[in-house]
């Protein structure tokens, strides 16, 4: 079967031709290979075969190569435009190709690939984000087998009825619950690429218009790209997806004319990208006058890239890794990528992957971790007044980052300098090193509780503070080494708590730190996050810091989002 496949794809059959016009010969467009020899009279080998038998070799080909072998020769084209060969790459590319019964409206399952070719990957990998400033975007892309059409839609999500409830550990924090309505915004769709017979010219430099949008004016056009070598890429570029998302292709997300350089796009099928491909979109105004012209303005364009199934799926020894939907306040519901990574050692916990350096805002609050001793050798030299006015000062800054309400903010922002009295507040404290020793022992007794690994939470979509592609939270350790408690509370009963660092910041991303947190692990389906925003950062300043400390946290939920619930039309 080896020596037959082989014979198959050798010189002496070529599948592939430059010199086609027709694109119902699509896939030998733009391919590099010999010219079609001319035809002979003598029979080949492979033709020489039963018929039942070169079906079965034709099977294992690729759709390209299956439309070149048609061009070798009249009997090997009949055998090659078998449509249950046709049926099967089709159905290769839905994920819930049970429900796709008939090629409709295509007379056949060969005329049905031909017209999305080669586009099927959009429904293949079905997830997909987009490089929209700051918030992003979230699409879904499926084959609607009743228009014959591959369509994409956003992925929205709303809070839901909420309830209020006192954290029975720390009575000065509000819970939130949080019960998300996540579904398809079908009332406007990104991608729409409808059914056609006739050709479309050469697909890999053109940009195909979509009739989208309902609102008059709004156009949008889909087109490919062509991803960067790895040996070309560098820390300095602007590529999506962002490093930190693994990805096995990365493209350029900045381009001075909008990417109309023949440069960013494919010439040739072994050149494009089937992991990312962009859209353009603008408002087309007409003139009543002319009716041939027209004003285009607004036009933008954004790149999108897919996610690695094996990165967002869950596995026995993976089971938080997957695609979750957040409870971001006054910013809404946004979507979160979770990474579950093996830790060997403390070297390689949070690191990136493509620097193998720690978060900036990370690195930041170690080097002050580490800087503490030094800092309360020194303590003596400030008076009282000075340490307070620091904790106002550091008060005012932490205020105006994301992770502190505006309730939050109304009721510090009266306070001044000679209001912040020291007392000592009542608040949670991390255990201590034998405390944590002891829990260790009694969850490692315990297997049901036993975890391991670091989860990362990256932003798919994002807001105005900390923008999509941007860390969100990062859990170093889920297992002994990061453990705190198990909860024994009503509301996070048997829950396990792990240290976790959460990222916040300014607007537009400025001054982003990463504080410290709690990660609350639920269930595999549902997570929460403490966090411990304080109103004073003195900690490395003041032997006495924690007389200062006012908690002013709170709590986000995670819920699980089961993207192929999503899928079926």
């Amino acid at each position: 079967m080896e020596e037959l496949i082989g014979r198959l794809r050798s010189t002496s059959t070529s599948l592939s031709s430059p010199f086609v016009d027709d694109y119902s010969d699509f896939a030998t467009q733009g391919l590099s290979a010999s010219k079609i020899p001319a035809t002979s009279l003598q029979m080949s080998s492979l033709e020489a075969l039963p018929a039942e038998i070169i079906t079965y070799i034709l099977a294992f080909l690729p759709a390209v190569d299956l439309a070149g072998l048609s061009r070798t020769s009249h009997l090997l084209r009949s055998h090659a435009h078998n449509d249950l060969l046709w049926m099967q790459f089709v159905r290769d590319d839905i994920p819930n190709y049970d429900q796709v019964l008939s090629p409709s409206p295509a007379k056949s399952w060969r005329d049905l690939y031909i017209a999305h070719h080669p586009y099927w990957f959009l429904v293949r990998h079905k997830v997909w984000f987009a490089d929209l400033p700051n918030t992003g975007t979230i699409i879904l892309a499926r084959y609607n087998h009743r228009l014959g059409c591959i369509e994409g839609y956003r992925l929205i999500a709303e809070h839901g009825a909420h309830t209020f409830d006192l954290w029975e550990h720390n009575p000065d924090v509000i819970i939130h619950t949080f019960n998300p309505k996540v579904r398809l915004w079908l009332e406007d769709p990104v991608i729409k690429l409808d059914y056609t017979d006739s050709t479309h010219g050469k697909r890999f430099q053109n940009e195909l218009r979509m009739p989208t949008n309902s609102t008059h004016g709004v156009c949008s056009m889909i087109f490919l790209c062509q991803p960067i070598p790895k040996q070309l890429q560098h820390p300095s570029m602007a590529l999506w997806p962002p490093s930190i998302i693994p990805s096995v292709q990365r493209v350029r997300n900045e381009s001075q004319n909008k990417f109309r350089d023949e440069d960013h796009r494919p010439r040739t099928l072994d050149r494009m990208s089937d992991r990312t491909f962009r859209i353009r979109k603008w408002v087309e105004f007409s003139n009543l006058m002319q009716p041939l012209s027209s004003i285009r303005m607004g036009e933008d364009v954004m790149t999108y890239s897919t996610l690695l199934e094996e990165s967002y799926m869950p596995t026995k020894e993976k089971p938080y890794q997957g695609i979750w939907v957040g409870d971001y306040s006054g910013h809404g519901c946004e979507f979160l990528l979770v990474l579950q990574r093996e830790v060997t050692n403390n070297t390689t916990m949070s690191r990136q992957s493509s620097t193998g350096s720690l978060p900036p805002g990370m690195s930041m609050e170690e080097r002050e971790a580490e800087a503490q001793d030094d800092s309360e050798a020194g303590f003596h030299q400030m008076s009282q007044e000075e340490v307070v006015e620091q904790a106002y000062d550091d008060a005012q800054d932490i205020l105006d980052l994301d992770g502190v309400t505006e309730t939050e903010v109304t009721e510090t922002s009266a306070l001044g300098p000679e209001r912040l009295n020291v007392h000592f507040p009542n608040v949670p404290t991390m255990q201590s090193t034998s405390n944590v020793q002891s829990a260790q022992g009694s969850s490692r007794d315990n297997g049901d509780n036993w975890q391991f690994g670091r989860l990362e939470a990256i932003k798919l979509t994002g807001d105005i503070n900390v923008p999509r592609g941007q860390y969100t939270w990062i859990a170093e350790d889920i297992g002994p080494r990061g453990f705190l408690r198990v909860g024994n509370e009503q509301m996070f009963a048997g829950a396990r708590m792990v240290k976790s660092w959460g990222r916040i910041a300014g607007r537009d991303f400025r001054h982003d730190r990463f504080i410290p947190s709690q990660l609350i692990m639920i269930s595999h389906d549902a997570l929460a996050q403490y966090w411990e925003v304080r109103l004073t950062l003195l900690s490395h300043l003041c032997r006495f810091a924690d007389l200062l400390t006012q908690d002013f946290g709170h709590i986000s939920f995670y819920r699980r989002v089961n993207i192929d619930d999503y899928l079926n039309v």
